[in-house]
């Protein structure tokens, strides 16, 4: 919302007052009063009661404006202070949400404690974005994707304190232990970073902190980085924004938080980093974050177990995956993976496919020679989505045996003039073309249809399946398409509670051929028990 015309006449009025009158001090009693405490509290200080007297709460909210944006604390309005405060004005209006200097409050106070946070030095934590609140977001500004930087580097828009709170958020956490290939240089670099922690400097202090450069302290940053403390940097100089994550380490690590490396913060910042060429030995436990766990991860889901999010962070939910894991193969439950607990889910896995014999018992109309060509590309697609519970394997199959007649056609029956009938227009499906109907029509095993779905499954499996959309039908893309299709609209959840009408619906829009499909689920689920 921009300044109002109301705003910009009265603005004008004291623009003329100050120029011709001089400047306005305590004991006034005008309207323009009214007009500079209403701009004071849009800014944030408080004037007291919004009305033509200039008190002495005015004063002080007008002298700490005026320290804010640099000026001198006169406490009574000038050209230049009213200058500095119709321009945050104009902020605060044009820009809901934006703060910079000569703005005060709660806002303002949440950002100066994060970047104090994070290691930037915002003075004092007070709620006033001055002078070196300023300073403190443009270096933390600096620090960010270009696309943050812009031309304002001494104003901090939503998306920057977006930002700022999200970095600082991710510092809120135990340290995580990471995971890598030992080599001689990591034990050189080590070494090293071993001897200057336990240095005496010649101020009597112990170790490195800011201002330090070096290979050690690149080390340092990397191994930050590793425990899940972002330094920004790993150019090997001790930056403020490095002693900020050093800091936050140290809290979490309940020592003492003094930003510098010394013996006792090196001893466990070290161990951030497992050194091994196995991806379970040591075992992969809670606090471990690295690609070992992705896999891990993966592993388990798509043999059906909850795993949360799967980012390569081993966490309760994590360790409760494992143990149930453990517990149903008989293993001693104490939720952490080892090389051979890898080496059992991956054989389970390769386990859990369904066989040529299975697919015909499924089907019995399958002829054996399709059904041994279909097998290995059904079982590859059902893999790559976690279908691979014999739970969720039976209704995907009973429902792709009754979209695609026992796997017998992976086109839709009609003719052009039926597609154009039925799809040709229809926005819902993103058929916005002459022809698309047709040439849109259902494909696959589970039916792809309009425009928008051949866009949407072809960008997400990196096939131009909007160009060349006969693709669709080809077996190896089409079980592609089903199975993408099957996880991106949560029917593993759905299959897991057996709930055989929600899939059926989410699939078809209704209950069309629910009968058919029941009756192929209920051979499945016998089948695949």
């Amino acid at each position: 919302m921009a300044v109002s015309r109301s705003e910009k006449a009265a603005n004008k009025r004291v623009d003329t007052h100050l120029r011709t009158k001089g400047p306005i001090s305590e004991g006034a009693n005008q309207r323009e009063v009214k007009t500079v405490e209403r701009n004071l509290k849009l800014a944030g200080f408080d004037p007291g009661v919004v009305d033509n007297k200039f008190t002495a709460k005015t004063t002080t909210a007008l002298r700490g404006f005026q320290k804010s944006v640099g000026l001198p604390e006169t406490g009574q309005l000038d050209e230049a202070t009213f200058k500095q405060l119709k321009g945050v004005q104009a902020r605060v209006r044009n820009h809901d949400g934006w703060i910079g200097k000569g703005q005060a409050g709660d806002r303002v106070l949440e950002a100066e404690k994060r970047l104090k946070r994070l290691g930037y030095d915002p003075g004092a934590v007070d709620g006033v974005f001055d002078g070196d609140t300023a300073k403190a977001v443009a270096a933390f500004k600096k620090d960010q994707p270009r696309d943050l930087k812009g031309n304002h580097q001494e104003i901090l828009g939503t998306r920057g304190q977006q930002v700022l709170e999200r970095e600082t958020k991710a510092l809120s956490h135990d340290p995580y232990r990471g995971r890598t290939k030992p080599s001689a240089e990591h034990r050189r670099l080590d070494s090293l970073t071993t001897t200057r922690a336990a240095r005496t400097n010649l101020d009597g202090t112990t170790g490195f902190g800011v201002g330090e450069n070096g290979r050690h302290v690149k080390n340092v940053q990397l191994k930050l980085r590793a425990a899940g403390y972002d330094p920004k940097h790993t150019d090997g100089k001790f930056d403020e924004r490095t002693e900020g994550a050093l800091k936050a380490f140290q809290r979490r690590s309940k020592l003492p938080v003094t930003g510098r490396v010394d013996e006792a913060t090196w001893n466990k910042l070290g161990k951030a980093e497992i050194y091994s060429t196995k991806a379970g030995a040591p075992a992969q436990r809670e606090g471990e974050r690295s690609r070992a766990v992705l896999r891990s991860e993966r592993l388990l889901k798509q043999l059906g177990y909850s795993v949360g999010k799967v980012d390569g962070l081993f966490t309760k939910q994590t360790e409760r995956a494992v143990k149930s894991f453990e517990r149903k193969n008989h293993l001693k439950a104490d939720g952490a993976i080892q090389s051979s607990q890898i080496r059992k889910m991956e054989k389970e896995l390769d386990r859990r496919t369904v066989s040529p014999r299975e697919l015909r018992a499924i089907m019995p109309n399958l002829p054996a020679s399709t059904a041994r060509r279909y097998a290995p590309l059904l079982n590859t697609a059902m893999r790559e989505q976690g279908i691979t519970s014999p739970r969720r394997q039976a209704h995907f199959v009973a429902q792709l045996a009754h979209e695609s007649i026992g796997l017998t056609t992976f086109e839709e029956l009609g003719d052009r003039s039926y597609f154009t009938r039925m799809y040709e227009g229809r926005s819902d499906l993103g058929n916005t073309r002459p022809g698309d109907g047709a040439r849109y029509h259902g494909r696959g095993p589970i039916q792809l249809t309009g425009r928008a779905n051949y866009r949407r499954y072809g960008q997400l499996l990196g096939l131009p399946l909007e160009r060349k959309p006969w693709l669709a039908a080809r077996p190896s893309v089409g079980f592609r398409i089903a199975s993408l299709f099957w996880r991106t609209h949560g029917l593993n959840a759905k299959a897991d509670r057996n709930d055989f009408y929600g899939i059926t619906t989410s699939i078809n829009g209704g209950t069309n051929g629910y009968s058919d499909r029941y009756q192929y689920w209920q051979r499945a689920r016998r089948v695949l028990a």
